[in-house]
């Protein structure tokens, strides 16, 4: 069982709503011994309006995300992903990673802020090549990306393929768009001089939009101007233009023009957050399109005990309609949500949220943006100059304020910043040494991993220190957990310096879920894990003689084997003659070489030519389980169980070649032993 915390209030999302909402808890609640929680998948929040002067080298990172610790102070912060959501329970749990593992919130009341997710999937290519801004770390990578370019293209002498690799492009013509297509031909018309080999004219920017103008919830006039700029500074821009594929070097649009370019940024794709759909499947709470109904008040219709805000929510606006998907309204929610929780708690009448909009600004580059504020318009210089000031102070936090102003004001003295700060990024497949007696996992943590032994040797464990699974060089472990409730059961040791390729559990299972045969392989290889007691539990099902007899007693001696320097053909005649799945590979003092498969045989013979001179030992060969004549049946059964075979090969201490045993055998055995004439050692070979 996971560990639990219980709260008066618990905030789900790190968003403005959140914060705002938790903000304003705390400052109200201090003296009333009331408790708020909340859980975020960062521990910082962003201030999204800025990220675009990331990209462009404006601001630094750092300077666009604040601890949600010093915003909401008083409040528990915890970072996690949220893996359920029981609102009948009043329950959340989520990971904590791999250390803490599932942690347990129980609550009397639910603030759901979680935000928007994106779904890029819709756009064929779109997953695999396209860039976002959704966050700090995406505006760091684009960044990179772009000067990355810059460096490549100045080693280029064909000026064709120079263009090529200087072409950016950005799908979305709102104001992520708007901004980071700006700050994009900012960057590059101030870089290009600094670099011997490229020219202005060697960089593009194309800006692909739906629409028959920019900015489409300002007036026309501002998004005519807007277009107009952009262009002016050597924008391209795409109207009424949907993106209908991207492949690595290109965009191919819905009209059937193919647009070459490298560098795709895509700023629109946004979906419902998946824990959102999930209480949807469970008819958990009112949603329509993927988002939360909400009352006025922020409170969830027909609950008492949940509310809501931010991207997540159809939050009303006062006069009609709903409130848009923007900051200045998401933290306005949240500070409503807060109010209105403590009126709950003083049992007082709640309040509607009547916030109507101060306007709305844009920055489009080169000291140039639009603005509507109260009704006014503005543009230019002079809105630029608004823009800067109104979310300098919307900027959380005084040492921030401080910070980016200083930064702005070099910005107008000095040049910006080219240098290339290549972020590392975690590769899906990560190398680990062990040493012997480390140990990998305990039974009852997290799983997050698929393990393949590169070299050495690991034991899988149960708690009795039995030995449920010997991995070496070759094998795999890890997929049962992954495949079920991502719990281990047993505990993994090293026991000689051992080398594991760790894949993580969102790789594994996409490769799980788009390979069938992957699936089929990790579903059967799971099945070995079973402990001593599942094991016991099924020989205790099996007939009295296979659970009392040694393995020379039920071995199967008239073999189809053949010789490995056998000609290859005599293979095929063995498969037709003797209809068999799997036949002994021996050499000439009848040892055992391998084990040949009648299917891997065939498939051999599809995809080479066999000739005269080719011999047996040419086929793909099994590693065969190898046992003695006098060991008991169960730890034979035992044995097949851990090694996930049908079949096992009888053997002498020579490895010479006795007998075989199969499942079957002793699923069919008699009920009781029944007298038999002694067997036979005679081996009766193929051809």
């Amino acid at each position: 069982m996971p560990d639990q915390r219980h709260y008066d209030v618990l905030i789900l999302g790190g968003g403005f709503a959140g914060v705002y909402c938790a903000q304003r808890l705390v400052k109200r609640l201090k003296k009333s011994g009331k408790n708020v929680g909340l859980i975020a998948s960062e521990n910082h929040m962003v201030f999204q309006p800025m990220l675009a002067e990331v990209v462009g080298g404006s601001l630094a990172p750092r300077h666009v995300v604040n601890p949600i610790r010093h915003l909401c102070e008083g409040a528990d912060v915890f970072r996690g992903t949220i893996q359920t959501i029981d609102c009948d329970k009043k329950q959340v749990v989520i990971d904590g990673g791999l250390a803490a593992g599932l942690v347990s919130f129980t609550y009397d009341h639910l603030v759901l802020t979680l935000g928007a997710d994106v779904d890029l999937s819709r756009i064929p290519g779109m997953v695999e090549h396209a860039y976002l801004m959704r966050n700090a770390g995406d505006a760091m990578k684009l960044r990179a990306s772009i000067i990355a370019r810059m460096e490549e293209a100045n080693l280029i002498n064909d000026p064709a393929i120079r263009k090529q690799v200087l072409s950016f492009i950005i799908v979305g013509g709102g104001y992520s768009g708007v901004e980071t297509a700006g700050q994009i031909r900012d960057l590059l018309n101030v870089m290009a001089s600094h670099y011997e080999q490229v020219k202005l004219e060697d960089t593009s920017v194309t800006l692909i939009h739906s629409g028959d103008r920019l900015l489409p919830t300002l007036s026309a006039q501002l998004g005519d101007y807007t277009g107009k700029m952009l262009t002016k500074m050597g924008v391209t821009i795409r109207y009424n233009s949907r993106v209908k594929s991207v492949t690595s070097r290109s965009v191919i649009l819905g009209c059937g023009t193919k647009l070459e370019a490298t560098s795709v940024v895509c700023t629109v794709g946004n979906a419902p957050n998946p824990q959102i759909l999930k209480l949807a499947e469970k008819k958990s709470l009112p949603i329509e399109r993927g988002r939360i109904v909400v009352e006025p008040t922020g409170q969830v219709k027909g609950c008492t005990h949940l509310w809501s805000a931010g991207d997540c929510a159809i939050f009303p606006k006062a006069g009609g309609g709903d409130c848009p998907q923007t900051a200045q309204f998401a933290y306005r929610q949240g500070q409503t949500l807060g109010d209105n929780l403590i009126a709950t708690f003083e049992n007082k009448p709640l309040k509607p949220f009547t916030f109507q909009g101060l306007g709305e600004l844009a920055s489009i580059g080169h000291r140039m943006a639009v603005a509507e504020i109260f009704g006014m318009r503005f543009s230019g210089l002079i809105a630029w100059f608004m823009w800067r000031t109104i979310y300098l102070m919307k900027l959380p936090g005084l040492d921030r304020k401080l910070r980016v102003m200083s930064e702005w004001t070099f910005d107008l003295f000095f040049a910006r910043d080219i240098n290339l700060l290549t972020p590392q990024y975690t590769s899906p497949l990560e190398e680990m040494h062990l040493e012997p007696g480390d140990i990998l996992f305990n039974p009852g943590e997290p799983a997050f991993s698929f393990y393949a032994v590169k070299s050495g040797h690991v034991d899988i464990t149960d708690a009795s220190g039995h030995i449920v699974k010997s991995a070496r060089t070759g094998d795999h472990f890890g997929e049962r957990a992954l495949l079920e409730d991502h719990i281990w059961r047993f505990q993994a040791t090293a026991i000689e310096p051992t080398t594991l390729v760790a894949i993580g559990d969102r790789t594994f299972q996409k490769l799980v879920g788009s390979i069938g045969s992957l699936q089929t392989l990790f579903n059967r290889t799971a099945e070995t894990y079973d402990s001593p007691q599942e094991i016991e539990q099924v020989l205790a099902m099996l007939p009295q003689q296979a659970r009392n007899s040694k393995v020379s007693e039920m071995m199967s001696t008239n073999l189809s084997f053949i010789n490995q320097n056998a000609p290859i053909h005599d293979a095929l005649h063995l498969f037709q003659t003797e209809r068999h799945s799997t036949y002994p590979v021996v050499d000439n003092d009848q040892r055992v070489i391998g084990l040949l498969r009648r299917g891997d045989g065939y498939e051999w013979f599809k995809h080479h030519v066999a000739t005269p001179q080719s011999t047996v030992r040419e086929l793909p060969l099994k590693t065969p389980l190898m046992i003695a004549p006098d060991m008991p049946l169960p730890e034979v059964f035992a044995s097949m169980v851990r090694k996930g075979v049908n079949k096992a090969v009888i053997a002498d201490e020579n490895q010479k070649l006795l007998g075989m045993l199969s499942l079957s055998d002793l699923f069919s055995a008699p009920q009781a032993p029944v007298p038999t004439a002694p067997a036979s050692n005679e081996l009766i070979p193929a051809m």
